[in-house]
């Protein structure tokens, strides 16, 4: 994969089968392999455009000519290095018994890939990392994703491949946007979302984004559509940090960045005409923070974790706390985002209170 592409779909797909060349090989054990390979070379018997393969211990050194090695000759396939590469899988050097595990997606944000590893696989996260890297030359770090922790959503991180950083610049829609992956809650999957709930946005709107985070939403909406203000908060430093600077980095003039509690801060601005929930964990309490501020006929986008009979009450209990509230309310719209785990999905509730 030469690289990666200018929009919002960074979850990269790999499916494909190696093409392969015969060759005979030296089989090493893989403690001597380096010392070989080198003897190999000076002598001008190691084969060029095969690869070097590892099969458990052994590693198998491709050759050409006579050959005179203590450690046994055997003729194999190799991968034929100046066959195009198509996926990680190709070059992913770990047993064949494992390739079936090798995860067939993952995120890249900016220049950085994000990869979640069976544990079945974890011993060879390197080797995994590392064949990313060659396959997909637009990615210069390779980490692992543990999960989202904690009350800001951070991603639990290790970098196994590239320099040790987390920090990137992710492009969208011709926007940029500055995130440290490991401090601030950033998925490239939201893009084609983002730019739906864009599209809604009215001229002259009053949005309140409570979950801003580094500011795509935010920002996207301000330089794509033509409200009156956006309104961004989050109450964690490190993404409030880079929402200014991507605000200035993308001339959002019409965004406001603030520092801190959603609930409490949305009490302290104009009603607004559309409201932001994004914080699928918990949205609940900031649904009903939204409910006692949002204008009549003005839309709350709500996002929660779930499966499929737990969105079908969702969109009852939306409504009936609605009326709570002495508001009335219509869900305009419910739509899957994404996949979560295998039995739950990110849903997406657009409701109207009316």
């Amino acid at each position: 994969m030469g690289g990666i592409p200018n929009g919002e779909t960074i979850l990269i797909r790999q499916d494909s089968l190696a093409a392969s060349v015969r060759s005979l090989g030296v089989a090493v054990p893989k403690e001597r392999a380096e010392e070989v390979r080198k003897a190999l070379q000076a002598a001008g018997h190691l084969r060029t455009g095969v690869p070097i393969e590892r099969d458990g211990d052994t590693v198998f050194i491709p050759v050409q000519g006579n050959v005179s090695e203590p450690y046994p000759i055997v003729e194999r396939e190799f991968r034929d290095a100046r066959a195009p590469i198509r996926s990680y899988h190709d070059v992913a050097d770990v047993p064949p018994n494992l390739k079936p595990l090798l995860p067939r997606s993952f995120d890249v944000v900016g220049d950085i890939a994000l990869i979640k590893v069976p544990d079945g696989l974890t011993p060879f996260e390197t080797e995994i990392a590392a064949a990313i890297l060659r396959a997909n030359s637009a990615v210069k770090v390779v980490a692992v994703d543990e999960g989202v922790k904690g009350e800001h959503r951070v991603r639990r991180l290790r970098v196994v491949a590239g320099p040790k950083r987390t920090e990137t610049i992710h492009r969208e829609y011709g926007l940029s946007f500055k995130v440290d992956v490991a401090r601030a809650y950033f998925s490239p999957r939201l893009g084609t979302e983002r730019m739906r709930v864009a599209a809604q946005v009215e001229p002259g709107e009053a949005v309140a984004d409570l979950f801003a985070g580094v500011g795509p939403y935010a920002i996207l909406i301000a330089t794509h559509r033509r409200p009156r203000i956006v309104y961004a908060f989050d109450a964690n430093p490190d993404a409030f940090r880079h929402l200014e600077e991507n605000v200035r980095r993308n001339r959002a003039v019409q965004v406001e960045p603030r520092l801190g509690d959603a609930g409490t801060l949305l009490a302290t601005i104009e009603p607004p005409d559309r409201v932001i929930v994004d914080y699928p964990q918990d949205p609940d309490p900031a649904y009903r923070a939204a409910l006692s501020r949002v204008l009549p006929n003005g839309t709350i986008h709500y996002y929660a974790i779930l499966d499929a009979t737990q969105c079908a009450l969702r969109k009852e209990d939306l409504v009936a706390t609605a009326r709570s509230f002495d508001r009335g309310a219509a869900i305009a719209s419910v739509s899957e985002v994404h996949g979560w785990s295998p039995t739950k999905k990110l849903y997406a509730f657009d409701v109207r209170i009316t």
